[in-house]
């Protein structure tokens, strides 16, 4: 075999003595022979063996083969590598090359100018000439080094120049055995295409540098940071090392995955082109508006991502400022156009503050105006906020900004003619301060700008908007709404002169009351309400007597004075100045808009003439008591239009005066109707005086067993003069004359005394119903006179129940739960009176606190009369029943009414089969059964 070429390091190293040189010559014969011996043994079929010890021995011809071997891997694995490599020995002569190095070798470059083995390298390096002679000499120097094991390892670029161009290659020296001085291995490898990507990096960096806008490039891969411009360190405020370093989610402030979905977005085209606007935190503190703008780019098997970003502050701050005078100029439009068609000064405030808000794009607007004593600023109209956030504002405004005087906003805009803006937190005094920051907080309020209303030199109010945006109120802006407040201060001098004239044209200047032409209008539109509401309605003419000796003993101011006072008083009596005006010197109008009843004409009159008179009128020293006359009209008995309703109360008034009588009607029969009515109601108050009303009762009966179980008591008149009085004639008088109230107290008593009088006498005491009214109900004072009443014995309310009708309960039925609560808290049944006339609702029906329901008698009669009456009797029953209410039927009189209701298992029942009411004593005689007593 051929023995190995060792380094020269190897060489040199100190040789044996003769003697044992041929000992250990000897010595390798004597291994060969026995190498050989052994192979032919074993016929070559074994590899190695094993000595007595046990140690395992290769024969030679394996040690050849394991040789051979590796020598061909280490061959194999060098020639497989892209670089040229070489092995050298101490003395720098080349060992050994592969593939890659002898087909490169060429003796322009630093490889040498042969792959033979023992070539000197060093040599050939040293010896280099021409250009590249430097480049090779520092590589003789570095090989030194590492063979030297002066340093580890050395590596340096150069570059060769060739035929094809320039390239560059990047030389490595480490050594060929890190533990022994054995030599080195040389490997160059080609990186010209690493260098071209290098300087076309720089020659693109030098370019992005030049460009103004930020740029950052950045792998989609590694998530790094490639590449950034000078634009985007001083965007950033750092240095390019610092930025490069940063991951490229933290330096564009957000999150990697949100960062990582938006690349991928990109990269598939799944993203939008336009630009995108954000801000962004300035290295100074300050905020900036940045534009956006990303592509992908794809490099090798790479994407790099590229976003260029722009400061684009100015131009948003430009475009701002461009849409607030655009906001500005739409307030100033609509409100002028507003100006010209407004009469009315409520309206022009309140459609101000909304175009205000509505075109302005202002959280709120608001316009207060000063008050009667001139110090204070009130809110009259505003537009935006709303509920608790309006109150809020408002209040503020009112606690802490409003007074002129100090330094609140009102006064110093008021005091320098001009407007006065506030900054939410910006230096202002503590009350103002410490109100307002948390307000506009909550009310999302960042600036406030108060411009004063003047009119010929006086301060009438504020006009105070609120902006979103602190920024909103520029110079600009400031002047364009100052114009515009000048405006609405123009407009609203305007209709202050025009109300003045419409005024003066409509309204009595003395009292202030319209006059005649404004009050025909009122009737007009009176009347045409009546007709609608298919109602009645009066008209009154007052004339004051002898107020003509007033003018001519005092004089016409006293005269006026008295005028204004009468004025007044009818006013505040009336509790409405819209339905009284002035007509005539002496003159006065006044309408009722509504009639219900005949009487509540002339009791209105009645109660107004009584207390006029009775009143004290003061001019100066003087007191006087004064007289009037009054005419009378009703629409529609005496005229159809306001004019013809005038004329015809003015010939009342006037047939007043020819006569004796206070007041007159225009129509006869209205005279004798009203003064007949007058007298039955002086009849009916002097008869509770007199105790001329009595109770009947009228009985009800068990229907299965025929027992009675109860009386109903009715109020009846009995007048000394006439006779027993009808009932269909004194009771609705009663209750519109609210008399009804203290006789049906004197029948609660009287119920109440006759029942203590049967247990007196032994007689059997049933329970008494009571008829309440509605004015007994609604009186708060009802319950606590019940209880009154039922205090004069204990066993009172064992006697008493109130029947009360459906429709009154469903008025309002919280307060009726409320008080049948309390009613039969003491002891009282209470009875649905009239039911299914009411029309109540079945939840509240369940809810309401009592023991029984009256059939009304018309559902009675038509029981008998077909099916449909006779299936909601029924019904009724039933539904009485499930509520474990006790049924009574009213107005039962014929057999047939008694028969059907016993089928339908009705509980009780009363009416003319059985009795008419009757008075106590028939009662008592008749139908009263004596108690036996052991």
């Amino acid at each position: 075999m051929t023995e190995p070429v060792l380094p020269p390091a190897w060489s040199s190293a100190s040789t044996p003595a003769p003697a044992a040189r041929v000992e250990i010559s000897s010595l390798i014969e004597t291994l060969h022979a026995a190498g050989q011996r052994l192979g032919e043994l074993t016929g070559g079929e074994v590899d190695s063996v094993t000595n007595q010890d046990g140690r395992t021995l290769l024969l030679r011809r394996s040690q050849d083969q394991l040789r051979h071997s590796e020598a061909a891997k280490q061959s194999a694995i060098l020639n497989a590598l892209p670089a040229q490599v070489a092995l050298l020995d101490t003395h720098g002569r080349i060992l050994s090359v592969n593939e890659a190095w002898r087909r490169f070798s060429s003796p322009h470059t630093l490889h040498g100018a042969s792959d033979e083995t023992h070539l000197n390298y060093l040599d050939v390096c040293d010896q280099a000439e021409g250009e590249g002679a430097a480049d090779a000499r520092q590589a003789a120097a570095g090989i030194r080094a590492v063979v030297r094991a002066e340093v580890a390892r050395f590596s340096f670029e150069y570059i060769c120049l060739m035929p094809s161009g320039p390239r560059w290659f990047l030389m490595t020296v480490t050594p060929l055995n890190a533990a022994v001085p054995s030599g080195a291995v040389v490997m160059h490898l080609d990186v010209t295409e690493r260098k071209q990507g290098e300087e076309s990096l720089l020659r693109f960096g030098s370019a992005m540098d030049a460009v103004a806008d930020a740029i950052y490039l950045v792998d989609r891969a590694r998530m790094c940071f490639v590449h950034v411009n000078d634009a985007a360190c001083a965007l950033q405020g750092l240095p390019r090392e610092t930025l490069l370093a940063l991951p490229p989610w933290q330096a564009l402030e957000t999150t990697r995955a949100a960062l990582e979905q938006l690349y991928d977005g990109v990269i598939l085209g799944d993203q939008k082109a336009e630009p995108v606007e954000l801000q962004q935190q300035r290295p100074d503190g300050g905020t900036a508006w940045i534009e956006l703008r990303r592509h992908a780019q794809r490099s090798g098997d790479r994407w790099m991502i590229v976003t260029l970003a722009r400061d684009v502050t100015e131009r948003r701050n430009a475009a701002d400022r461009i849409a607030y005078l655009n906001r500005v100029y739409a307030v100033l439009s609509g409100i002028n156009t507003l100006i010209v068609r407004v009469r009315d000064r409520g309206e022009l405030f309140a459609e101000a503050c909304r175009i205000a808000v509505t075109q302005g794009g202002l959280r709120m607007a608001m316009v207060a105006v000063v008050d009667e004593a001139g110090c204070w600023m009130v809110p009259t109209a505003s537009a935006g906020l709303v509920g608790e956030a309006l109150a809020d504002v408002q209040q503020a405004f009112s606690s802490s900004q409003a007074a002129l005087s100090g330094d609140t906003l009102a006064a110093r805009a008021v005091r320098l003619r001009a407007p006065v803006v506030h900054l939410r937190g910006m230096a202002a005094s503590a009350d103002l301060q410490a109100v307002t920051s948390a307000v506009y907080e909550r009310a999302e309020i960042h600036a406030m700008a108060v411009f004063p209303l003047f009119v010929a030199d006086t301060a009438v109010g504020v006009l105070v908007l609120y902006a979103g945006e602190a920024e909103f109120f520029h110079d600009e802006e400031l002047k364009l709404l100052s114009e515009l407040a000048g405006d609405i201060a123009f407009a609203v001098d305007h209709i202050d002169k025009q109300e003045r004239l419409d005024y003066l044209a409509y309204y009595d200047v003395l009292t202030g009351l319209a006059n005649r032409s404004l009050f025909l209008e009122r009737l007009a539109q009176a009347m045409r309400g009546a007709t609608a509401g298919k109602h009645r309605m009066a008209l009154y003419l007052i004339d004051l007597e002898r107020f003509r000796n007033v003018n001519d003993s005092l004089g016409r101011p006293a005269g006026d004075k008295l005028l204004r006072q009468v004025a007044e008083w009818i006013t505040v009596f009336l509790r409405d100045a819209n339905l009284l005006a002035r007509v005539g010197p002496n003159l006065f109008a006044v309408l009722l808009p509504q009639v219900r009843q005949e009487g509540d004409v002339a009791r209105l009159l009645e109660k107004t003439m009584k207390a006029f008179l009775e009143h004290v009128f003061r001019l100066g020293d003087e007191e006087l008591r004064l007289a009037a006359k009054v005419g009378i009209a009703v629409y529609p008995d005496d005229a159809v239009d306001a004019d013809a309703l005038f004329r015809n109360a003015e010939a009342a008034l006037k047939k007043a005066k020819a006569s004796g009588d206070r007041y007159l009607f225009y129509t006869q029969r209205m005279n004798d109707s009203m003064a007949g009515r007058l007298t039955l109601e002086k009849q009916l108050r002097q008869a509770l005086e007199r105790r001329e009303y009595v109770l009947h009762y009228q009985p009800k009966i068990h229907i299965a067993s025929g027992q009675l179980t109860g009386v109903e008591a009715l109020i009846r008149w009995q007048d000394p003069r006439t006779g027993l009085v009808p009932t269909g004639r004194f009771i609705p008088v009663l209750e519109e004359t609210g008399l009804i109230y203290e006789v049906g107290r004197w029948a609660l008593q009287q119920a109440i005394a006759d029942h203590l009088r049967w247990r007196t006498m032994g007689l059997e005491a049933v329970r008494i119903a009571v008829n309440v009214s509605a004015l007994q109900l609604r009186h708060r004072g009802f319950i606590g006179e019940v209880q009154a009443a039922i205090g004069v014995d204990a066993l009172a309310s064992a006697g008493l129940e109130l029947e009360i009708t459906e429709s009154l309960v469903m008025e309002d039925i919280a307060t009726s739960i409320a008080s049948l609560l309390a009613l039969r808290a003491m002891g009282i049944t209470v009875a649905i009176d009239d039911f299914g006339t009411g029309f109540s609702s079945l939840s509240y029906l369940a809810r309401l606190p009592v023991d029984t329901l009256k059939i009304d008698r018309s559902f009675v009669v038509d029981m008998t009369t077909g099916a449909q009456g006779l299936a909601l009797v029924s019904t009724i029953v039933e539904l009485a029943h499930s509520l474990k209410l006790k049924v009574v039927a009213e107005g039962v009189e014929t057999a047939q009414q008694k028969s059907l209701l016993k089928s339908l298992a009705c509980d009780e029942m009363q009416g003319y089969l059985y009795s008419r009411p009757v008075p106590r004593e028939t009662l008592e005689a008749n139908f009263l059964q004596r108690v036996l007593t052991a």
